[in-house]
């Protein structure tokens, strides 16, 4: 490594560090913040009115729209200094699956957007970081409800390919521009103004998946005709290959 790319490395670690010392520090009150609010909503401390309960319920909402986005920051930075650790354990996808799904199904519900799980058997036990396929479930599952039409469905699938297992999430949504699709795992770039006030988000989520995914040993792409919905897919090998960050340095 020459001397230049060194210093470019170094320089990305120190603002990697940098921002994830910052994310810690801006949880912590917002913390507090989340928590009071929901104090508030609960009534614990007494009846509130109409307006205030619309007011503690923006700033509920807020905060932890908020909290989402320095989560997602903060893994960011993590992967980018190489400081995400995974603990490998056989889990099975069908029960991680469920999981994500349960997690979404209140926007999933709110437009009446049915979700189906369609998987193969053999495609069931693997060898991951269940919180962080969790996560990656998560994410592309939201986006896809997020960017669905109302009365619209969303479909996970799951097969066997070789030394793989294939996962799909599809969706008939609002679909994405062929000259847009190579923005999607760009840091901080989000396809359209107008799309990301009518439906929010940081545009970090399909980035840190897309990290984490090539950090277990699989990659991630996708399909997409505008208008008519979009097929993200990605693979995860069945036995793991991760090395842990203690053992890269030993």
């Amino acid at each position: 490594m020459n001397l230049e790319n060194e210093g470019l490395l170094q320089a990305t670690r120190t603002k990697s560090e940098f921002i994830m010392a910052m994310s810690h520090e801006l949880r912590t009150p917002l913390n507090s913040i989340i928590g009071f609010s929901d104090v508030l909503r609960r009534k614990d401390i007494g009846e509130l009115n109409d307006l205030q309960e619309k007011y503690i319920d923006n700033i509920h909402l807020s905060g932890k729209n908020l909290l989402m986005i320095i989560n997602d920051i903060l893994d960011l930075s993590k992967v980018e200094a190489d400081k995400i650790d995974l603990y490998i354990e056989k889990m099975s996808l069908s029960e991680i699956i469920d999981i994500s799904i349960s997690l979404i199904k209140d926007i999933a519900k709110q437009k009446n957007i049915q979700t189906i799980k369609e998987l193969d058997p053999g495609s069931d036990i693997l060898e991951a970081d269940k919180d962080r396929i969790r996560q990656i479930l998560f994410n592309i599952l939201n986006n896809a409800v997020k960017f669905s039409k109302p009365e619209g469905k969303v479909t996970i699938t799951s097969r066997k390919e070789g030394d793989y297992i294939q996962i799909s999430v599809i969706d008939n949504g609002i679909g994405i521009k062929e000259e847009d699709i190579g923005k999607l795992f760009k840091e901080f770039e989000q396809l359209d103004k107008g799309i990301s006030r009518n439906y929010g988000g940081a545009g970090l989520g399909l980035i840190i998946s897309k990290k984490l995914i090539e950090l277990h040993g699989g990659r991630i792409w996708l399909q997409s005709k505008y208008g008519e919905g979009t097929t993200f897919t990605f693979t995860l090998p069945l036995k793991s290959t991760f090395v842990p960050i203690k053992e890269k340095n030993d």
